[in-house]
């Protein structure tokens, strides 16, 4: 189809190759904004200001730089052809609209044009084969993103996703016709901007082996040109990553920007939008047939620069006819990809793995227990969660938590198969340092504290609050959190029993369990269908915590002030025979957004995971998938 399927099976291998770089600290996330404004993400104070990194960095850029310049060479970037057309040898011609099919215009209306200047924030792609073959190929547009970084880079995820390796991968601004003579800038008037080949963001969920639609776009980094400029610094600022809500993807005015197969000119066309399937932008406009993927969709475009709501791709990997082009939703995934490529966070780049850093879904059928606390020295620092699994062997994983959703390579804490015999796990500041502990109940009903858990020490600190024993062998479940008097460390225990009993122990410390208050007495019929029990921050006005509930008919309830002598008002998440009846596990933590435990991880049947971010006491929000089955 036009919008270049071929590129499918194009780069695959060559982002096979990308190295992970180490993450960066992390950023206060930033979430798309009212319909329309703009998000803007902060660089951390002091990042990039030590002398010899400075020098050791423009050097390397300097490098990269005359590496691109030397291979493209005004001769070589005039020859440069589509990839498709290159190796099919043909051409693409447009084709009409159906019959009957009439394009939507509106008073803004301007038909498709050429913009034989060029446009600055706008672009291609030049690639060549790492085989050494010396055909130079032009493939897909793109568009400069104003970042604090200055070098960031929009296009379709869809146009990075391939089986073949590639070299002196370069992003070129502005391309357009016109030798390079004397005076006369030529194809590259702004120089040439190597794609930094290990920093290249998509979402995990589009490199599942069936790529989600939803999320088709890529965030790159790209090096300086020759004169060691940054993108942002030779082009002026880029393109302001804009919000649109479900309900307001129908928009007046939308310009469309792409360079089709076959030109160095790029083709403009404004028009409305409409809503399509929901889910996707659509906008009609002629002519923009093969290469025009990446191409961005903009509004209040002043001839530079606009408002980026959109980049061709989505539905079909952009549409099926040259008169029509779609783009995926610019909402809260885009924003989560941006704000990874500005903290210069992993990029985790292993085609064909969805949710690579977490493993896959086979990996994850063996997840028997979950818990999250901050335990790695990074989120302690910047008030994260980490995510840590019990896994069916008797191994211990702690899952580093990125800040934005997403979490770093697992780190095993430990590998012993006693380790089969934990029942219960939960994390708390028993030991008032702000680093987190693991209280965790053995089938034998031994209670131990592991201390100051995190990458380094692991769990080299223990301490042993019961021995064998028959009360706790009839423990359900744990959740440690803060449960009265708005505290600021977690350090209370709510237990549930198998006979309903539901009991809260204050204080709890290296010395023991203390202050031990009876909340549901026993017989009760209702507590032993509790599944997880988990302390939450669902209502960011109060000091205390919240508890989740995941029931075992699907019913999911948030209660508050369970301190008080009767637990306090339930908020019905979801009503008895939801889906949730079917997940095995879930867990709260605070993932991304704002520093509050709010977000939700649930392991389903197959090994699927997904996290619910930013919950409250009144909805449980929409799953994103970490590991697709």
């Amino acid at each position: 189809m036009r919008r270049i399927p071929w590129m499918r099976a194009a780069l695959m291998a060559f982002c096979a190759s990308l190295v992970v770089t180490a993450p960066a600290t992390a950023l206060p996330p930033t979430g798309p904004g009212t319909p329309g404004a703009v998000s803007r993400t902060v660089i951390p104070a002091g990042a990039g200001h030590d002398p010899v990194h400075q020098v050791q960095v423009k050097a390397e850029r300097t490098g990269q730089a005359r590496k691109a310049q030397r291979y493209w060479t005004p001769e070589r970037i005039r020859a440069a052809v589509p990839v498709n057309l290159a190796q099919s040898g043909g051409t693409d011609t447009p084709s009409r609209p159906a019959p009957g099919q009439q394009q939507k215009r509106s008073l803004a209306n301007e038909p498709t044009r050429q913009v034989a200047e060029g446009i600055a924030t706008i672009g291609v792609f030049l690639i060549r084969a790492t085989d050494g073959s010396p055909t130079p190929d032009q493939f897909c547009t793109a568009s400069a993103v104003a970042s604090p970084t200055k070098s960031l880079v929009i296009t379709a995820a869809h146009c990075l996703k391939g089986d073949r390796r590639h070299k002196d991968f370069a992003f070129v601004p502005g391309y357009r016709v016109g030798a390079s003579t004397a005076g006369q800038a030529g194809e590259a008037p702004y120089g040439v901007f190597p794609v930094q080949e290990d920093k290249i963001w998509i979402d995990a969920r589009y490199r599942a082996s069936t790529p989600d639609d939803d999320v088709d776009f890529a965030v790159l980094s790209v090096g300086a040109n020759l004169r060691g400029q940054l993108l942002e610094d030779a082009v002026g600022p880029g393109n302001e990553l804009t919000s649109v809500p479900t309900a307001q993807l129908a928009r007046k005015a939308v310009t469309l920007v792409g360079y089709p197969g076959g030109q160095k000119t790029p083709l403009q066309c404004t028009n409305d939008t409409t809503a399509f399937q929901g889910r996707f932008m659509e906008i009609n406009c002629e002519g923009f047939r093969t290469g025009v993927s990446g191409g961005p969709f903009l509004e209040n475009f002043d001839g530079r620069r606009g408002n980026l709501t959109g980049i061709i791709g989505g539905y079909k990997s952009g549409g099926l006819f040259d008169h029509t082009s779609y783009t995926s939703q610019f909402d809260e995934d885009v924003f989560r990809l941006y704000r990874q490529a500005v903290a210069g966070m992993p990029s985790e780049l292993i085609p064909g793995k969805a949710g690579a850093s977490m493993g896959s879904a086979d990996t994850w059928t063996h997840a028997r227990v979950l818990t999250t606390g901050r335990f790695h020295t990074a989120s302690v620092h910047n008030n994260q969660s980490d995510l840590i699994v019990r896994w069916s062997d008797g191994e211990l994983s702690l899952y580093p938590g990125d800040g934005v959703y997403g979490f770093g390579k697992d780190i095993q804490l430990v590998k012993d198969k006693a380790w089969q015999q934990a029942a219960a796990i939960t994390a708390g500041d028993f030991t008032g340092d702000a680093n987190y502990d693991l209280l965790v109940r053995w089938t034998d009903g031994r209670l131990t504290l592991y201390k100051d858990v995190n990458e380094k020490t692991k769990l080299s600190d223990r301490i042993e609050l019961k021995s064998p024993n028959d009360t706790w062998t009839h423990a359900s479940t744990m959740a440690a959190g803060r449960f009265g008097g708005g505290k600021t460390r977690t350090d209370d225990l709510m237990v549930t029993w198998t006979d309903g009993e539901v009991t809260l122990y204050s204080d709890v410390d290296g010395e023991g369990l203390h202050a031990e208050r009876q909340l549901v007495k026993p017989p009760d019929t209702t507590w032993p269908h509790a599944r997880d029990v988990v302390a939450g921050d669902f209502r960011p006005e109060t000091g205390d915590q919240d508890l989740f509930v995941r029931w075992s008919d699907g019913e999911v309830t948030v209660y508050e002030n369970i301190g008080a002598e009767v637990f306090g008002d339930e908020h019905r998440l979801l009503a008895a025979k939801s889906p949730w009846r079917e997940a095995l596990l879930a867990t709260v933590g605070a993932f991304g957004g704002p520093a509050r435990q709010n977000d939700l991880v649930a392991l389903w049947p197959g090994g699927k995971l997904t996290l619910h971010p930013d919950t409250t006491s009144g909805s449980l929000a929409a799953e994103r998938v970490l590991v697709s089955q």
